[in-house]
């Protein structure tokens, strides 16, 4: 079945009780973020494909709709509106950034759509209203946990703090200077990335002048890629530790050699053991092993996907109210970025580290 394939609405379809079940995925297909909603995409199609090929939901078909927002709030906006006006349309799937999360969470939010980000951290997501939900933890407990990887593994009396200017990086950059001075680290460079930046030589001039210990990095595969490569450039050698958004093959393409020694953090790592079911079917599908970015995805339909199928077992309506209480009340799900239980829309996940070597993610000893 069509990732955008359309159903035509009957009245069994719009009171929830027959016809086919409808949720809508937007992320970022173009745009900087690319690489993230592309496997955000391969993700949700493939969840959708698996649960037709084995019956559906309770024998009624999953179809997902698909929209760009090319990582753009006013896109995820106008995004959120066109799917609130799809009576259809029952939980929403996006987006990438807590920016575009956010903006079309509030329309979401005014009609009473739920809403799971796969991957959006930031702790006004889920204030908006109790339809939303997200599949990692909030800023607030990963800037801590960066910060204590950091201080596991590198020198940490004087730290730079560089991070992506927009409302994700804002946070994690406020809020791991905070960990850190309050911990006794020193933050003399607390930098902003400019979401287009590309000439980062003035800031590793700084970075040399102050001569940091070490540098948390707090951005995006795309611009840490260039910083990364004018960092070793210039011969700076500091440990660099960074979140789960450092964590893409693409990364590794983009940096060469200067990504090697990064430490990062993620809730799934392909090699995992546990994890080789959905290692298996996507890389039997794509031809390459899913990344962090397709974890997060999967996990997020497949709640969806599990609150609906309670509510047609239990015999009730699969409607955007039902299908919010229904997530917000699902057991423990144990799925590939671990288990989540929703607490006021957030989970509590532990976090595996990993480590570049040569040229490749592998688990840090």
């Amino acid at each position: 079945m069509a990732l955008t394939q359309v159903s035509v609405p009957s009245a069994h379809a719009q009171d929830g009780t027959e016809g086919p079940i409808t949720f809508g995925f937007f992320g970022p297909l173009s745009g900087k973020f690319s690489a993230n909603g592309e496997r955000f995409k391969e993700a949700v199609e493939l969840f959708a494909e698996t649960t037709n090929a084995n019956g559906g939901i309770g024998g009624r078909d999953l179809v997902i709709l698909q929209e760009d927002d090319r990582g753009d709030p006013l896109q995820s906006a106008a995004i959120a509106q066109k799917y609130s006006e799809n009576e259809d349309v029952v939980t929403a799937i996006g987006s990438f950034t807590s920016s575009a999360s956010i903006a079309a969470g509030e329309i979401f939010a005014d009609v009473g759509m739920p809403q799971i980000s796969p991957s959006s951290s930031h702790p006004d997501f889920t204030k908006i209203s109790n339809f939303q939900f997200r599949i990692p933890n909030t800023q607030e407990t990963m800037s801590v946990k960066y910060v204590d990887t950091l201080k596991a593994n590198a020198p940490h009396d004087k730290v730079a703090v560089i991070y992506f200017q927009d409302d994700w990086g804002i946070f994690v950059g406020n809020a791991t200077k905070a960990a850190l001075e309050e911990g006794g680290s020193e933050v003399p460079i607390f930098e902003a990335m400019s979401p287009d930046g590309r000439d980062f030589r003035p800031l590793v001039t700084k970075l040399r002048s102050a001569d940091v210990d070490s540098i948390l990095l707090a951005s995006h595969y795309g611009p840490s890629s260039i910083f990364l490569q004018q960092l070793r450039q210039a011969g700076l050698d500091q440990q660099v530790v960074g979140p789960e958004t450092l964590y893409n093959p693409e990364l590794l393409e983009l940096a060469g050699d200067s990504a090697n020694g990064l430490i990062t953090a993620t809730y799934f790592f392909p090699s995992d053991p546990t994890k080789q079911d959905f290692v298996k079917l996507y890389s039997d599908k794509f031809g390459r092993d899913p990344d962090l970015w397709a974890a997060y995805a999967w996990d997020a339909v497949a709640i969806a996907g599990e609150a609906a199928k309670a509510l047609v077992e239990a015999g009730e309506p699969v409607t955007r109210a039902a299908m919010r209480d229904a997530i917000d009340a699902l057991p423990p799900f144990d799925g590939v970025t671990g288990v989540t239980e929703f607490v006021d829309g957030t989970p509590q996940k532990d976090l595996t580290i990993l480590a570049i070597e040569d040229g490749a993610y592998k688990l840090h000893e």
